[in-house]
């Protein structure tokens, strides 16, 4: 793996996307180091290969980024070895069983399945996955392969994911990781990661304080930002744009009450 450099764009990138997404729930880390997988052949053109295959078959190989947490020997492992064993998620978090990636916007979902180090750094690796025929999975379910050939790839939620599940079969073909974020608590923290307002649990109460229009509007805005597309203040300044002051903080004080 190949150390990049801060002034790198390749690194002002992959620090952005962790940073914008992370804040949502985290305040207070800083990126320690960035690295980029340094793939060479055949492992590289055993994705191209399954991007093609897939974009044959479905029309789109629906190629997208996403992050899977993992701890610094397990990077190693996926390095020598790739996705070996399922990921291992709450029970209440459940959507079959395989290699769990959550989207670009959202690393703080797979942040909260890695463990850190003894020197408290934690470790997200930033994958490309061939989603392809996206299903959707139900919670609980102990399904580990596609129900049918119509599809390739599972989520809880294709619409609006929170998670992708890559079978463990398929893990090899369909994942290629990119890049592994190192972080830890900022010094000023003294070791404590500070929870914020969780724009997740925002989303999903102001669903009951607005009409069904304006619920579409802020829904759009909401899929963007978890695209990755969209930034965390930018999507704050919508919901107030659209739900106005009132709600909007009645909302983010049920949301802190609720913790």
């Amino acid at each position: 793996m190949k150390r990049l450099r801060e002034t790198e764009r390749e690194y002002l990138v992959v620090n952005n996307h962790f940073l914008s997404g992370i804040s949502v729930i985290y305040d207070g880390v800083e990126v320690t180091s960035i690295y980029k997988f340094d793939w060479e052949a055949p492992r590289s053109d055993i994705f191209q290969k399954q991007n093609e295959i897939i974009n044959a078959t479905r029309g789109n190989s629906n190629v997208i980024q996403a992050w899977y947490g993992a701890s610094a020997r397990l990077v190693g492992s996926i390095l020598d070895h790739g996705f070996v064993l399922p990921t291992k998620v709450p029970s209440t978090d459940i959507y079959g069983i395989g290699i769990y990636l959550s989207p670009l916007g959202l690393p703080h979902l797979s942040a909260e399945l890695a463990d850190a180090d003894e020197n408290g750094v934690t470790r997200l690796i930033l994958c490309r996955v061939v989603l392809g025929e996206v299903e959707k999975v139900e919670a609980g379910s102990q399904q580990d392969f596609s129900s049918t050939v119509e599809f390739d790839t599972g989520s809880d939620d294709p619409k609006n994911p929170r998670w992708y599940v890559v079978w463990s079969n398929n893990a090899e073909t369909h994942i290629l990781p990119e890049f592994v974020v190192s972080f830890k608590p900022s010094s000023n923290m003294k070791g404590q990661v500070r929870k914020v307002c969780s724009l997740e649990k925002v989303f999903l109460k102001i669903r009951d304080s607005l009409p069904p229009a304006q619920f579409r509007e802020v829904s759009t805005s909401y899929s963007t930002y978890r695209a990755g597309t969209l930034s965390k203040d930018d999507l704050m300044r919508k919901f107030r744009q659209v739900a106005g002051d009132e709600i909007l903080n009645s909302v983010i004080m049920e949301v802190f009450a609720s913790k």
